[in-house]
Order: C-alpha cells, then structure tokens, then sequence
C-alpha cells in the first residue's frame, strides 16, 4: 500500500497576523534609530562647565551617525545626594535645557539629559528630553532611594511616553529598575526603547566590564519582559564635592527586546565610555512571525 503525501499550505489573514502583535507586511516601513548610550564624567554644580563638555560628546556621537544622544542620571550636576545639589536644581524647561536646545538643533539630535529640577519647593531627579525641533518633555524618577529622599529629592508620579524620531521612547531612572511598577509601566505604554541611567558608586561595579556585567543579571529579563530595547548608562570616574567626592564604575551596555547584549563597554577601568548602536522597530524586524505569535501569547 502506498500513502501519498500532501502538502497543505494554510493561509493566515493578515488581520489574524496583526491581531498577534506581527505588524509588518509588504510595503510596511522599518523605522532605525541610531543611539549613543554615553558613560559621561562631570563636575560637581558646575553646569556650566557640563554644558560645554555635554557639547563636545555630542558632536563626537553626531560624527559616529547618533541621533539620540543619552547621559546619566543627574549628569549635569553630577550625580551626588550632597545638599548643595539642590543649590543649582532648575526649573524644566529652564535656562539649561535651553541651551540644550540650542546644541541639539545644531547638531540635529535627540538628548535624554540627566538633572535636577526645582518645582516650587519640590525637587526631583529628573531626565530632560529634547528634540532638534526644542524641549519635549520630561520624566521624574518615580523610586529615588531613602537617602536621595533624605537629601530632599521627591518621588515621581507618572511614566510619560516621548516620540523620538518614529520611536516609543521611555524612560525609568536608576532604582527604578529594581520595581515591577516602573517596567509594568513601559510594557503597557508599548515602548520601543527604554533609557535607564545611573549614578552608581564602585559598590555596585568597580569598572565599566563589572558594571556592566552585573547590570545584565536584572535587566536582561526587563527587556524580555517589556520587548524593549534598554539604553543603560552610568557616570564616570572621580568627582569631588564639598563632602569629599564621589567614584563611579562608569560603564553602557545596551540589551535589544530578545534579552539579547547588542554592545557594552568591557574595559577594566573607569574612564568616559560611548557605544553607538542601531536599534529598530517594529519587533517583528528581529522575531519570524510564527515565533512573534507565541511571543504575543504569552
């Protein structure tokens, strides 16, 4: 007896394939985004001189083709729960992020600049983004830590979502990392890319290839979880304060939406670091439809 085999093609409606999250068909365009996720050194309340040195590592990540550009938590002061911060804490948008207009449509860029915000008689740390068109908006850290709390930083209260040319852009800061409510937050809002900038000390990473390492552990499984890209970035070297200073592992690393390390720094020591890399939209760019549908079912 012989059996005959028959191969059966099924057919599935597009609108069945969108239903599943797999948004691309034939014409559908791909979005790219080339990002510099910068490990940046500072100088304590010194804004002015952060400006300029902000301006310098723009122009150097616009020569390698960026066209987001990302510092750390609090960068512009330089990361530190030392009172005095609060001392040089502006108002956004204010007389910084202007000028950082200025320097962003001159270079034709995206910036997500770290800060620290006077609202009133609030304060908060705080990510400033903006546009070559100007200032579009900002995020306040939604976890600051007991002791940021202690030096006079107050909890933030929403997770708002940025177009940064075609991209779901979102931001969580520092600890927020270590909270299910912050990446929830950017799961639901169906991001693309997420920022996630530090200020950390040598106890959580001796050097940019320590730091970084250990910041795969926890944030490999956020970016699976969200099916986000995660810019991840922490300050540099030595700052000294009125208190005596501060040493930070530097370190950037960033992780695509599979878990997967696109680029980190590896090098044993603290120095700046810049990775430039290119990320894409939508998910289906980098997961075969039939692996998407069951990614969506979960």
């Amino acid at each position: 007896m012989r059996f005959q085999l028959v191969a059966m093609v099924i057919v599935v409606p597009l609108a069945v394939c969108k239903a599943y999250g797999d948004e691309t068909s034939p014409g559908d365009e791909v979005k790219t985004l080339t990002v510099a996720v910068v490990s940046s050194h500072s100088e304590f309340c010194n804004v002015e001189a952060n400006l300029k040195h902000f301006e310098s590592l723009i122009k150097e990540a616009k020569e390698r083709g960026a066209k987001l550009v990302c510092f750390p938590e609090l960068a512009l002061m330089a990361y530190s729960t030392a009172k005095e911060i609060l001392d040089v804490a502006e108002e956004i948008p204010g007389p910084s992020t202007a000028k950082l207009e200025a320097i962003a449509r001159s270079h034709n860029v995206y910036l997500s600049a770290g800060m620290a915000e006077k609202d009133g008689e609030k304060y908060h740390i705080a990510q400033a983004v903006i546009g070559p068109d100007g200032y579009i908006g900002k995020y306040r850290k939604y976890h600051p830590t007991g002791t940021e709390q202690k030096c006079g930083f107050s909890l933030g209260e929403e997770f708002p979502v940025f177009d940064v040319d075609g991209f779901r852009f979102g931001i969580n800061i520092c600890a927020d990392g270590r909270q299910k409510d912050t990446i929830q937050a950017m799961k639901d809002a169906k991001v693309d890319v997420i920022h996630h900038p530090h200020g950390n000390y040598l106890s959580l990473g001796r050097d940019a290839e320590e730091w970084t390492r250990g910041k795969m552990v926890y944030f490999v499984p956020r970016a699976t979880f969200s099916r986000a890209y995660i810019l991840i970035n922490n300050s540099a070297g030595d700052t000294k304060h009125p208190r005596g200073g501060s040493e930070y592992g530097s370190g950037a690393l960033v992780i695509d939406p599979l878990g997967q390390v696109v680029d980190r720094t590896t090098q044993k020591d603290r120095k700046e670091k810049m990775i430039v890399v290119e990320i894409k939209r939508p998910l289906a760019v980098l997961v075969p439809p039939y692996e998407l549908r069951r990614l969506h079912r979960r």
